[in-house]
């Protein structure tokens, strides 16, 4: 009975977060520059495809595969090694963010690319660690690149070169559309950060996820999760602990994140998945004010595009 009454107390919060959306929209709209963000939308398209050139950024590491430069400057990039079953998921994954999300992306510079053989496969560079050859998506910020892999790497070792190989690949048992759009909530978490009048963070960098309005909710979703009327029970403290820190405020809370500034972005991005209808992991259990803010955010940047004058073409691509 006492988890059934935690259970109802978590939706009834969440009902409420949901239902303040509203109210905190044109607080959203007061602390973005709203100016800059609809001009840019308003761009004609050429003069859109002339921002894409200015802000791609050029691959971090060396020794990029030809296959995955990206010379034609496309949005999305499909890794010539999937198989046809793969090739097909990739675009029905691409399909899957919404075009609020991937105006952005095209302007801001951004590139989606799915691999075949984890992300070490467009990024030989990262063989140097041996947790790259996993099935997890990445969002690269230092070149606004998005990955993800339909193949993890099994029996990796150290080869000789120093470097680390794989001796076969399995498939990937995750979910690829939520690890999709959480990525690219770790996109737009990045590039509308720059947008934003309060996102600057300690490190200099500006984020959606450093904003007032996320913080101050996130602190208050924290310190229910310490609380002893919790509102979720232990075992979802576990399943969800990527998501959480170990402590808040002094208080153990079972995360397994070092601090509350570690797991801010990973929170904000599982939250925009959530957003756009990717739930599996029903983050908003646990932050439900939180969860209301990213909707805000959601719906802001949505209604600066239905609104926009100009709809442009965001689906090239490379083969």
């Amino acid at each position: 009975m006492m988890s059934l009454l935690k259970y109802m107390f978590a939706a009834a919060l969440l009902l409420l977060a949901c239902g303040a959306q509203a109210q905190s929209q044109p607080d959203v709209a007061a602390t973005f520059n709203t100016k800059a963000l609809a001009e840019s939308f308003a761009l004609s398209c050429t003069a859109q495809a002339d921002m894409r050139a200015r802000n791609i950024l050029p691959p971090h590491f060396g020794g990029r595969p030809p296959e995955f430069q990206n010379l034609d400057r496309a949005l999305v990039i499909y890794s010539p090694h999937l198989n046809d079953r793969q090739r097909t998921t990739s675009e029905e994954l691409f399909a899957s963010v919404p075009p609020h999300v991937l105006s952005v992306a095209y302007r801001e510079g951004a590139t989606y690319v799915f691999a075949r053989r984890s992300v070490v496969e467009a990024v030989p560079g990262l063989a140097k660690e041996d947790s790259w050859f996993s099935d997890t998506g990445l969002y690269m910020a230092v070149e606004r690149r998005l990955y993800v892999p339909f193949e993890r790497g099994e029996r990796v070792y150290k080869a000789t070169d120093g470097t680390y190989k794989a001796r076969r690949f399995t498939p990937s048992l995750r979910d690829p559309f939520r690890i999709t759009n959480h990525e690219s909530g770790h996109l737009i978490d990045d590039l509308l950060g720059n947008y934003s009048k309060d996102s600057r963070g300690n490190d200099g960098d500006d984020r959606l996820s450093n904003r007032a309005d996320f913080m101050n909710a996130l602190r208050t979703d924290l310190r229910r999760l310490i609380g002893k009327d919790r509102p979720i029970p232990d075992s979802e403290v576990a399943r969800l602990g990527y998501y959480m820190p170990r402590e808040f405020e002094g208080v153990a809370l079972g995360g397994i994140q070092s601090s509350v500034e570690r797991s801010r972005r990973e929170i904000y991005a599982e939250l925009w998945a959530e957003a756009q209808g990717y739930n599996s992991n029903k983050l908003s259990s646990a932050y439900p004010a939180t969860f209301a803010v990213v909707q805000s955010h959601n719906a802001f940047l949505k209604e600066q595009y239905d609104k926009s004058p100009v709809k442009c073409n965001y689906t090239p691509s490379s083969t």
